[in-house]
């Protein structure tokens, strides 16, 4: 039975996702024998006295570190994860919603023993000229570098993992890197993930497409046949069932309103309003706001 190691970050408020989350790997994820490694600051939580899980003491250092510091975290347990298979880390917000079997995301003998979930906005192989519209780190003096006309795929920072020896190198170098730029006082375009891309860039892995991170909101959209092939879901962060992202990061005590009056009224009104606004960017925002 292969022996896995599933890395979780719940900082603050986050926990919020982890009963589902864990509920939901224990569930589907298999034939395994999984063991969690949480990094959080809540003191008590649902399952932390589980055999399976590590809790390992956090402290938050704001945005956008707690997600940038992501692989120093991670070789903090560099000896223990070493005994492990296989090491795969999921977004706090992630949630498993059918059966994957763990070969379903092992890589193979031809890959780099790496695997990396493909943006659910940005999936597939790139056609002429979309290339350049990928939001790589375009600085020259950033480690995260990749230049126009280069890359294949935009990984998202949400999922990834391999095997033991090829993740922990990937960290190695990753945290080296971070640590680079922020030595010269630059944070990458898109903190870890423009990072984890890059170092991506020259390596063979396997690819999970959008089944394996698929937006919360968008289910809606799929007929009902395609819906099995849907495994895991990125829940939606900015919505009132998780007390939207504001109040998620801190930024406020007062949660998004989660009535009758918001689901009936509120939602479709602020649809209706983002037809008016000047730019793609304000829509989105009103739209997204109530869920």
């Amino acid at each position: 039975m292969p022996k896995v190691a599933i890395l979780y970050i719940a900082l603050g408020r986050y926990i919020i996702f982890w009963r589902d989350f864990y509920e939901s790997c224990e569930r589907y994820l298999g034939p395994c024998e999984k063991h969690y490694f949480v990094w959080t600051d809540n003191d008590q939580f649902d399952y932390c006295d589980n055999p399976n899980v590590t809790v390992i003491p956090a402290q938050r250092r704001g945005w956008p570190y707690d997600t940038l510091l992501r692989f120093h975290m991670f070789l903090e347990r560099e000896k223990e994860l070493k005994k492990f298979d296989y090491i795969y880390f999921f977004n706090a917000n992630m949630q498993f919603i059918a059966p994957v079997d763990l070969a379903e995301i092992t890589p193979r003998e031809w890959h780099d023993g790496l695997v990396a979930g493909s943006h659910p906005g940005r999936w597939g192989d790139t056609r002429d000229g979309e290339i350049d519209s990928y939001p790589y780190e375009r600085r020259p003096e950033s480690t995260a570098y990749i230049p126009f006309g280069m890359g294949r795929h935009y990984v998202c920072g949400a999922f990834n993992g391999g095997t033991a020896d090829a993740y922990l190198k990937m960290c190695r170098t990753l945290a080296t890197n971070v640590q680079t730029d922020l030595d010269h006082n630059i944070v990458a375009c898109v903190d870890d993930e423009s990072h984890l891309n890059a170092y991506m860039m020259g390596k063979k892995y396997l690819l999970c497409g959008r089944a394996y991170g698929f937006p919360e909101g968008k289910l809606k959209q799929i007929p009902s046949i395609g819906m099995p092939m849907v495994k895991i879901i990125s829940r939606h962060k900015n919505s009132p069932k998780y007390g939207g992202i504001a109040w998620l990061r801190g930024k406020t005590d007062r949660k998004m309103p989660n009535t009758w009056f918001t689901r009936r009224i509120m939602y479709p009104l602020a649809r209706i309003v983002a037809i008016f606004l000047p730019t793609s960017k304000m829509r989105q925002k009103v739209r997204s706001y109530y869920g």
